[in-house]
C-alpha cells in the first residue's frame, strides 16, 4: 500500500539536494565558523551564504536575519524580547485568537512575570477583526503578534493593513509576525509588509527540524535568550548548527524560485482533491473560500456525522496521513481546536474536522485516490456511530 502524506503543515519531506548540502557540512565542511583556520572560515562563508539567501527572499539586510532552532524559538525570542527590553514603556501585548501555540502559551507565561495581553477576535473565517484594534491598543502595548497565514485553516492575516492601522494609533507598538506557514507559498516582503520582526521554521519549507530563522528590523535590540561565546551577532550564543542553516538558506532559495511551479503543482492536487470530494455529502471547508484569503496548500474540511480522531486512523489504515489540527496541540487529547472555537464553529462541527495540507511533491493522482478513500471511509464511519457500535 503506498502513502499518501497530507500532512504537510506539520512538517515537510526534506528535499534531496537539501539534505545532500547538509550531509556535505556535517562530513567535509565540518568545521566551527568560529575558528580561524581555513576549514572553519569556510564554514563561516556557508553560514553567510544562507544568511544572504532568506534576506534576499524577504527583502530584508543579512545581518537582519537571526538563526534560531525553529519557529517555537524564533516566536518565544521575539515575544519575550521586546515584552522584557521595553518594560519600562509598557507591558501590554495583543495577539491574535488562532495564533499558534508558541505565541498564546509564550503570551500566558508572561502574565506571571506581570506582563498582560489580550485577544484580537477573529471573524467566521478566521480573519482579524482590524474594527476591534483601535479599543484594544492602550496606551502601554508595545507589541502586536498575528500570524501571517493561519495553521490549521489557511487564513491570510492582512498584515499591511494591521501595519497601517497600527502607525495610526497613539502607542505605535511593534509588529511581530509567525510566518511559519506562509514562508515559501507567497511572496513576502518585510517592508511592504511593515513589521519588525518575523518568524520562519525550516521543517516547514523542505529542510531539516531544527532549523529556523528570526528577522529583528535593524536597530531593533532584544536581550538574547542565550548568552555565551556571542555567536548571531550577540543575539544567540552557542556554535551555529552550519549544517542546518545551509540547508535552510538552500531550501529558502529554492522555494522563491520554484515559487509559482509550486504553487500550479498543489493548485492541481487540490482541485483534483475537492473534484473527487463532490461524490460525498455531507462536508463543508472551514475557512475563507475566497483563494485570495488562503493559503492554497491547506484545506480544514468538516465531516458531519463522524469524529475526526476516529477517522483519522481509518484514513491511515488506507495510507492516507492528514491531521485533527495543529500538530503541537495535538498532545492535549481532550482540547478542542482554540483556531476553530475562536471561528465559532459548533463543538460537532469542530470534533468532525480534519486538515488536508499539500506539497508540490504531492501528485493529483493522490488526491483522487484521498478523495476515493475518504468517500468510502466516511460513510461507514457515520452508519458505525449512528447505529452505536
Amino acid at each position: 500500500m503506498q502513502e499518501i502524506y497530507f500532512d504537510n503543515a506539520a512538517t515537510t519531506q526534506v528535499l534531496p539536494e537539501v539534505a545532500d548540502l547538509a550531509l556535505h557540512m556535517m562530513q567535509e565542511e565540518y568545521g566551527n565558523p568560529s575558528a580561524l583556520y581555513q576549514k572553519g572560515l569556510r564554514a563561516e562563508r556557508a553560514v553567510k551564504q544562507a544568511r544572504e539567501q532568506i534576506a534576499t527572499q524577504i527583502g530584508a539586510k543579512p545581518q537582519e536575519i537571526i538563526f534560531t532552532s525553529g519557529g517555537t524559538e524564533s516566536n518565544n525570542t521575539a515575544l519575550r524580547g521586546v515584552m522584557h527590553s521595553r518594560a519600562k514603556r509598557g507591558r501590554h501585548l495583543i495577539l491574535s485568537a488562532v495564533e499558534h501555540p508558541s505565541v498564546i502559551q509564550t503570551a500566558r507565561a508572561l502574565l506571571e512575570e506581570g506582563f498582560d495581553f489580550d485577544m484580537l477576535p477573529v471573524n467566521p473565517q478566521g480573519i482579524i477583526n482590524l474594527a476591534a484594534l483601535p479599543e484594544m491598543v492602550r496606551p502601554d502595548t508595545v507589541l502586536v503578534s498575528v500570524m501571517l497565514a493561519n495553521n490549521e485553516v489557511g487564513a491570510l492575516q492582512p498584515i499591511a493593513e494591521l501595519r497601517r492601522a497600527l502607525n495610526s494609533l497613539p502607542a505605535k507598538p511593534l509588529l511581530h509576525v509567525d510566518a511559519v506557514q506562509a514562508f515559501g507559498k507567497l511572496p513576502i516582503d518585510v517592508q511592504q509588509l511593515g513589521v519588525d520582526l518575523l518568524s520562519v521554521s525550516g521543517h516547514k519549507l523542505h529542510a531539516p527540524k531544527g532549523s529556523g530563522f528570526l528577522y529583528v528590523r535593524q536597530g531593533l535590540r532584544l536581550p538574547p535568550l542565550l548568552t555565551g561565546g556571542g555567536q548571531e551577532g550577540g543575539w544567540r550564543s552557542g556554535t551555529e548548527n552550519v549544517p542546518a542553516i545551509c540547508a535552510l538558506g538552500l531550501a529558502a532559495q529554492l522555494a522563491g524560485e520554484q515559487m509559482q511551479a509550486r504553487l500550479e503543482q498543489i493548485a492541481k492536487v487540490r482541485q483534483t482533491f475537492l473534484q473527487g470530494l463532490q461524490a460525498l455529502n455531507g462536508w463543508e471547508i472551514n475557512g475563507p473560500l475566497e483563494p485570495t484569503c488562503s493559503l492554497p496548500n491547506i484545506l480544514n474540511i468538516c465531516f458531519a456525522g463522524v469524529k475526526s480522531e476516529i477517522l483519522l486512523h481509518l484514513l491511515e489504515q488506507e495510507g492516507l496521513l492528514v491531521s485533527a489540527g495543529s500538530a503541537c496541540a495535538n498532545n492535549h487529547k481532550d482540547a478542542l481546536s482554540h483556531v476553530l472555537r475562536a471561528m465559532q464553529l459548533k463543538r460537532a462541527q469542530i470534533e468532525g474536522s480534519l486538515r488536508f495540507s499539500f506539497s508540490h511533491l504531492n501528485t493529483p493522482e493522490e488526491a483522487e485516490r484521498a478523495a476515493q478513500i475518504l468517500c468510502q471511509q466516511v460513510p461507514l464511519l457515520r452508519d458505525t456511530l449512528q447505529s452505536g457500535r
